[in-house]
């Protein structure tokens, strides 16, 4: 075999197998799933968004690239403020107020940060690892039932703009599945990004001229050449034969608690109380980071290759700042008008500034090679996700299938939210649960709530696995 993927569509899975059947590495195949999802997930990740990837190859240390974004304002501020506009968004269990608008948006830097992780760590040419995105944005592929369930959820926000409709949603109305994605300015631009090797001038100057304080945004050219990728070392999780490698970030912060803590006991053999034990150590987290969001705008891939390497990569654009980067297809984010991202106040963060990040794109390695690679979207519930998948399979020693599909709890500061789904006796959990928060939220079925870990795995024996999260309908391709 030639490796394995997990990622949060169909598409989006095949784009990398594609790569790896031609002969590319898990960073190849992940950059190119990557370039895909701004097609098949234009909502959850798009060229004016942001993430952070993790990689193992032989023979060359773990790494992480941050490539998430910086906070502008090195510029004139808007004489009349910031366009700035607050948006009800209704996730059917609860609203939540999200900012959009072009003073929403921070410093994009997700073709940078694909692009300089093909350089650095891939080895076929990036126009060649563009490829699958570049005929899928030509050509079209169908909206998932679970992206025209995003497409619903977020357009209040798409709905403010008439090109950001015509162009993204295809039509004045939610698109309903099975719609054809089809983006001729995004496939141009990706080519574009394949043929000079970088992202192009006229990306940038899009962005100046359409988000800059003339146009009541905040970005000027010195916030842009401010801003750069990062390769820096990953922070390392010790658990036994088995060590872990994420995000240096708060988000991998978080991961690291909630895996460290759960490791330093024995797993409980009653299940009431190891689901009380997870949501303690997700509370535990929370301390550390206090911010209660719904739903987040976010996608993971997640890959092993047949040498043994791996990559993880998380994308976001947040909700989305319901404007496009003229020329390009893609829509910028609204980093600046998210809550969990700035918790104190919109618009403090210093000019020049990284964003915190939940996002925890995860590689594990046991007795030295690297094993498992997982991540998740869903904001907030990010850490307990991967947390508790790691967890298990590292600790528990449960398969990667029985580690995806078990029920998951999320604990904040006096409520907790579980999974009924799979528990054998769902009302011992709750009451194990009520006896320690002041607010218990139960789920009859797995939930889009708790992220979509897309994972996948070399078992002892050298057979891969590759579990697609059906929580945000997942897909796995073995090539």
């Amino acid at each position: 075999m030639h490796g394995v993927v997990a990622a949060g569509n169909p598409h989006t899975a095949r784009a990398a197998a594609e790569v790896l059947r031609a002969g590319g590495n898990a960073v190849d195949a992940v950059v190119a799933a990557g370039l895909a999802t701004f097609v098949a997930e234009p909502l959850l990740s798009s060229a004016g968004g942001a993430g952070m990837m993790t990689v193992a190859l032989e023979g060359r240390a773990p790494a992480a690239v941050d490539f998430f974004s910086t906070a502008p304002g090195l510029g004139a501020a808007p004489a009349e403020g910031p366009e700035f506009v607050a948006v009800e968004v209704d996730f059917g269990s609860a609203t939540q107020i999200f900012h959009v608008g072009r003073g929403s948006a921070a410093v994009p830097l997700a073709l940078d940060g694909l692009v300089t992780a093909s350089r650095t760590f891939g080895c076929m040419p990036l126009h060649d690892v563009v490829q699958p995105a570049v005929r899928m944005a030509r050509e079209g592929v169908p909206l998932s039932e679970g992206g025209a369930h995003v497409f619903r959820i977020l357009w209040p926000i798409l709905a403010r703009d008439p090109e950001t409709m015509r162009v993204v949603a295809r039509g004045d109305r939610p698109p309903a599945a099975g719609t054809p994605l089809v983006n001729g300015a995004l496939s141009a631009l990706l080519a574009e990004v394949g043929r000079e090797g970088a992202v192009p001038e006229r990306f940038r100057e899009a962005l100046l001229d359409a988000f800059g304080p003339s146009s009541g945004g905040l970005l000027c050219r010195a916030d842009l050449e401010a801003s750069h990728v990062e390769v820096v070392p990953p922070l390392r999780i010790a658990l036994g034969a088995w060590e872990a490698f994420t995000s240096p970030r708060v988000g991998g912060r978080l991961v690291a608690s909630i895996v460290g803590e759960l490791a330093r006991t024995e797993p409980e053999a009653d299940e009431a109380r190891e689901v009380a034990r997870m949501a303690e150590a997700s509370h535990h987290a929370h301390l550390e980071r206090a911010a209660l969001t719904a739903p987040g705008s976010t996608t993971h891939i997640s890959v092993v290759d047949a040498a043994g390497g791996a990559a993880a990569l998380t994308l976001t654009n947040g909700e989305g700042s319901g404007h496009l980067i003229p020329g390009t297809g893609s829509q910028l984010n609204n980093f600046l008008g998210e809550e969990d991202l700035n918790p104190h106040g919109y618009h403090l963060h210093a000019p020049g500034a990284r964003l915190p990040t939940m996002v925890a794109p995860t590689i594990a390695l046991h007795h030295g090679v690297p094993v498992l690679a997982l991540g998740s979207g869903g904001s907030n519930r990010i850490r307990s996700s991967v947390g508790q998948v790691l967890y298990r399979v590292a600790v528990r020693g449960e398969s990667l299938e029985d580690a995806v599909g078990a029920p998951r709890v999320h604990a904040e500061v006096d409520a907790a939210w579980l999974e009924l789904e799979g528990l054998r006796e769902p009302d011992r959990a709750v009451r194990a649960l009520e006896g320690r928060f002041a607010r218990v939220h139960p789920f009859a079925r797995r939930d889009f709530f708790f992220g979509g870990v897309h994972a996948v795995l070399r078992r002892d024996d050298g057979t891969l696995a590759a579990i697609g999260d059906g929580r945000r309908g997942g897909a796995a391709e073995r090539v």
